[in-house]
């Protein structure tokens, strides 16, 4: 018994030694058995690739989707159908607008848009018969694709061609199903496939028609250098197709297309007369920046050709000399590595204008406190975001507090356009601030230029609605009623148009309300802002009632048509509280002395009620900017123009040790103090330098101040 046991128990022992290092080995070259199967992991990678590109768009740009949506219009109608289908690539314009409504909802619109880039990887793959060491190079198609949309920037606002964002991705899915059904075919097919794709496909697809076409016929060439065609079918195949590029075009251009250019025939579908175009805009907004060369915008449309075709040269030399494991593997790692380069360089990260999309549609949203708090992630902000963020506050009530206490400035659009607000947000200012007729401007001019869109429908419905042109606003309501996703808010609009008294009473028309106060006729603004300041900051202030106002204004809105709106707003126009900050906040941007004193007593008036001067029970202090303004015009002043008693700077100025008014002296003296040591340290500093340096040294501690605007935030450019 002894002995049997240990005859047994000596080769068990064995193995259990052998199946142990069998375990620890295997755990060791985990690693390196997953690597070592090549297409196994190009094949996760790429999917990795694919969910951290939902990510970004799903997430981190989802404002930059639902502005794209907002800057396109599909609506269930034959008209709108023929408008799109009446130029070249009509049907990829009309397919890629169906498609960018999804936008309205960022997830689900890029879950779309990335199932379809997916739907290009799988079809390079097959297509082009891809083997697995090389898996991860059928992605670069996909960074093509992806960079041709992400690199727009403001080119969102002006490009003039509905769906671009789908464009050539579903003109590259559809060019590739070709290619794979002429992949198959005999060789009569073939030659019947390339006239049919071209003479039916160019109306449609446009430029990929052709382009896709010559594709077809280069890869019958490949096949046949390959051996697995005849050579002589391909070679006429290729003539056909030379053919067919050359003369369609030319033929539907003749017979069909009376609004294309004939330079722009064959390039009809890729925005190539715009980008061209763009580069004798005007020299002022054109700096050193990667994103002022217009050249650019080509290379995802140039890396996407030449990718297909390094695919289709790939089939005719595949199989004529073996390619070691390691140089593959160097070769697909340095190409992933550019690829990869390219996209994030081709990825527009101005913050400015991320900024800018965030707060329209907080905008949008009435999430007031949102748009303010959005301008805080600026360094140097556009002056859109400045404007945005004063209208937040002006909302909040809470501009003489706070406006100065968040980043300013005015640095340029990075776009090699002059970008003008009143083709980014000019409208929706407008509309805010009580510039209906100014709002419906510039929404019909933009929508001439570029095509109607669901932002502009949405501004000229509540801009009329504000106007009396029920009617006008009904046409614009029953457009958006054809919509998917923007339907609901169509009919919502609808009963303001049926019975105009409920306007009055609703609560979202209120702000805009405040503001129309003052005359509406259409003169020239062409810089939204500067016309907003002089337009705010003029004539229609005065002391009557609010009362009056808001009574006639009722009455007007309560009327049939624009005729009876008029006549029962008659003159009564008189200035609201709202309005008279509003021109106050805009006096301090100006820098306005003048114009400041002589709102300030409508200002205290209005909002600063029951105060006595000689008691100081009664007190009421001014907001932290508007004391701020008052001392500092009073100290530059010298008391040559304007006189300000004791009792008013005791009534409404913080004069208390750490106040307003210590914090303006310990202001002047760092500033003189700041400036005399710079000068002794660097005496021939020049003067704009030296104030620059000051500005740097101070900004931390009095870069909230309104003095510190004053003196220091200068040279703004509007637009």
């Amino acid at each position: 018994m002894g002995k049997t046991t240990k005859k047994v128990s000596a080769p068990v022992a064995g193995e259990a030694a052998a199946a142990d290092a069998l375990k620890s080995d295997s755990r060791v070259s985990l690693l390196s058995q997953l690597t070592a199967d090549t297409a196994r992991w190009q094949k996760v990678v790429a999917i990795l690739f694919f969910i951290a590109v939902w990510a970004l768009l799903g997430f981190c740009e989802s404002s930059l989707l639902r502005r794209v949506e907002s800057l396109s219009l599909f609506v269930f109608d034959t008209t709108f159908y023929d408008s799109i289908l009446s130029v070249p690539a009509g049907a990829l314009s009309l397919a890629g607008c169906f498609l960018v409504q999804f936008f309205h909802y960022p997830l689900l619109g890029a879950t779309i848009y990335v199932l379809l880039l997916y739907a290009v990887y799988a079809l390079v793959r097959k297509v082009f018969d891809v083997q697995g060491k090389y898996t991860l190079l059928a992605l670069l198609p996909v960074v093509a694709l992806l960079a041709s949309n992400t690199q727009l920037g403001y080119w969102i606002f002006y490009l003039k061609m509905p769906g671009y964002w789908y464009m050539a991705l579903l003109a590259t899915i559809l060019s590739l199903s070709a290619m794979l059904a002429y992949k198959h075919l005999g060789a009569v097919a073939r030659v019947a496939l390339l006239c049919v794709w071209v003479v039916a496909g160019y109306p449609l697809l446009g430029v990929y028609a052709l382009v896709s076409a010559l594709l077809m016929a280069l890869m019958g060439i490949a096949l046949s250098v390959q051996g697995k065609k005849p050579v002589v079918p391909s070679v006429v195949a290729l003539l056909v197709a030379l053919l067919l590029v050359g003369i369609v075009p030319r033929l539907y251009y003749e017979l069909c297309y009376n609004t294309v250019a004939l330079e722009n025939v064959y390039m009809t579908g890729v925005p190539v007369s715009q980008w061209k175009a763009a580069m004798v805009e005007k020299v002022e907004y054109v700096g050193s920046s990667f994103w002022h060369g217009i050249h650019l915008y080509w290379a995802p449309f140039v890396l996407l050709l030449l990718s297909v075709v390094g695919f289709v040269v790939s089939l005719a030399l595949r199989g004529k000399a073996a390619v070691p494991e390691k140089v593959a593997r160097v070769a697909v790692a340095v190409v992933m590595v550019g690829a990869v380069v390219f996209g994030v360089r081709y990825w527009f990260g101005d913050n400015n204008f991320r900024v800018e999309n965030k707060q329209n549609i907080a905008i949008w949203n009435e999430d007031w406190r949102a748009v303010a708090d959005y301008a805080k992630e600026c360094h140097e902000p556009t002056r859109q975001v400045v404007l945005n963020k004063n209208l937040a506050l002006l909302k909040l009530g809470r501009a003489g507090n706070e406006m100065f206490a968040y980043p300013d400035g005015g640095v340029l659009p990075l776009s090699p356009l002059s970008v003008h607000m009143t083709h980014t947000d000019g409208s929706l200012v407008y509309y805010h601030l009580g510039r209906f007729n100014y709002c419906y401007r510039w929404c019909m001019e933009n929508a001439v230029e570029y095509g109607w869109r669901h932002e502009y429908l949405k501004n000229a419905v509540r801009s009329m609605l504000l106007s009396g042109e029920y009617k006008l606003a009904s046409r614009y309501v029953n457009i958006l009623k054809k919509t998917l996703f923007h339907r609901a808010w169509a009919k919502e609009m609808e009963t303001f148009v049926k019975d105009p008294s409920l306007i009055a009473k609703e609560k979202s028309f209120a702000f805009p309300l405040q503001f129309a106060c003052y005359n509406d006729l259409l003169s020239v603004d062409d810089v939204v802002e500067k016309y907003v300041m002089d337009a705010i900051d003029a004539n229609g202030t005065n002391e009557q009632a609010q009362e009056v106002y808001m009574l006639s204004l009722a009455d007007a809105l309560s009327a049939s048509d624009n005729g009876a709106f008029n006549e029962s707003l008659g003159l009564k126009k008189n200035a609201t509280p709202e309005f008279v900050e509003a021109s106050l906040v805009m006096s301090l941007i100006k820098k306005d002395s003048k114009r400041f004193f002589a709102l300030l007593n409508l200002y205290v008036n209005n909002h600063i009620k029951g105060v006595d001067m000689k008691n100081p029970g009664s007190v009421k202090q001014l907001p932290r900017h508007y004391q701020e303004a008052v001392l500092l015009f009073l100290a530059l002043d010298k008391g040559k123009t304007v006189q300000v008693g004791e009792e008013f700077l005791n009534a409404f100025i913080n004069r208390a040790p750490g106040g307003v008014e210590a914090n303006f002296m310990k202001f002047q003296n760092s500033v003189a103090r700041t400036r005399d040591e710079l000068r002794k340290m660097y005496p021939h500093i020049s003067e704009d330098r030296l104030n620059a340096v000051i500005a740097a040294l101070l900004k931390k501690e009095f870069g909230n101040t309104y003095y510190y605007y004053y003196f220091f935030v200068k040279k703004i450019m509007t637009y």
